[in-house]
């Protein structure tokens, strides 16, 4: 057991000191945080508004088309709970529902307003509730809106909130993936592995060992993430932290079987670098780094369906900042853990361990 754990000491040196690795590892993904941080960070705001009940009289009807008319006013009509629905998601700044007017000829009208972000959604309340202060002064005899406000926390995400998973997803993805094919294609060329063979340490401590040590760098790569995100461009984490580690942890052991099954086919360092990045390089524009990926066309739902990293991101993001319960991620976790187990399955099946092995 002292031997394993100087191979995982020896595995985290080895990292530590390859300058090329600690860039793509940590340097890169902080520079995409800081980077889309701040170039989000001044977005202006769009008041996004539903309305329900719009035709219960000539009042209403006014005071719609006036929001309708006004720059920095989106305004939709529906049914209640779909509009609700959508404020929830983060589709509406302030849902408006006109009631029939009571026996005093007022009308009851609801407003219900984002609290999850207070800043924005007070500067939407307040614009629509002066609509509706000065709805009828132009027309004395028109009915006065009777005015009740409801708070509602919706699930919607700021950019750098959905941004800074994703990159946390793509450097556990890059580490398990890029780094550890090439590392060990690496050792096969130069015949270190021929040579561990030779010594009492088994190889399956040695793959351990290697293992262990890129769940220590995983870990400390979300700590480093999590904490720029928060100190410098303004990340919020509303969740669980023992989640996110969970998800890191079970997201690390995924892409580090793909690492290996990688390995396990390719001939040469280049061959590994060439396999490895074309099985990286479209999860990370297709698979929700960047952007949902509700937004891409149809035709590649399918295949952003099959992306592992796609169900890692959208983990990491529910209980980073959504603050969602562990087992709901049941299929994110079973994507990866089915990932897992397949390609470590793999691996020992086709492994190599001599570079002049067929």
């Amino acid at each position: 057991m002292n031997a394993f754990w100087q191979m995982v000491a020896a595995n985290l040196k080895m990292t530590v000191r390859n300058r090329v690795a600690l860039f793509w590892n940590l340097a890169f993904p902080l520079i995409f945080i800081l980077l889309f941080g701040f170039l989000f960070s001044g977005d202006e705001v769009e008041i996004k508004v539903g309305i329900v009940g719009a035709d219960q009289s000539p009042t209403t009807s006014q005071v719609v088309e006036a929001m309708k008319a006004t720059d920095g006013f989106s305004v939709e009509t529906g049914e209640e709970q779909a509009e609700l629905d959508r404020l929830k998601d983060g589709d509406r700044s302030v849902v408006v529902v006109f009631r029939p007017a009571d026996s005093n000829g007022q009308i009851p009208t609801d407003v219900f307003w984002d609290s999850s972000s207070p800043q924005t959604g007070q500067v939407a309340l307040s614009a629509v509730q002066s609509f509706l202060a000065q709805a009828g002064e132009p027309d004395p005899s028109s009915r006065p809106i009777a005015v009740s406000v409801h708070s509602v926390v919706s699930t919607d995400l700021d950019y750098i909130d959905f941004l800074v998973p994703g990159i946390l997803a793509m450097t556990i993805m890059n580490s398990g993936i890029l780094g550890l094919a090439s590392a060990f294609v690496s050792y096969r060329e130069k015949g270190i592995l021929r040579r561990i063979k030779a010594t009492p340490f088994p190889l399956s401590s040695f793959i351990g060992a290697r293992i262990v040590s890129q769940l220590v760098i995983a870990v400390v790569q979300a700590v480093i993430l999590v904490a720029v995100g928060m100190a410098v461009v303004g990340l919020k984490i509303n969740g669980n932290l023992i989640y996110a580690l969970v998800m890191v942890i079970i997201g690390s052991l995924a892409f580090l079987a793909i690492g290996f099954v990688v390995a396990s086919f390719a001939r040469n360092q280049e061959a590994a670098d060439s396999l490895a990045n074309a099985i990286a390089f479209p999860m990370l524009f297709l698979a929700g780094v960047f952007f949902p990926t509700d937004a891409a066309p149809a035709v590649l739902q399918p295949i952003i369906k099959l992306m592992p990293l796609r169900y890692l991101a959208d983990g990491l993001r529910n209980v980073m900042v959504l603050n969602k319960s562990l087992p709901a991620q049941w299929l994110n976790i079973s994507v990866l853990v089915f990932t897992a187990v397949v390609g470590f399955l793999l691996a020992m099946k086709l492994f190599r361990w001599e570079s002049n092995a067929v």
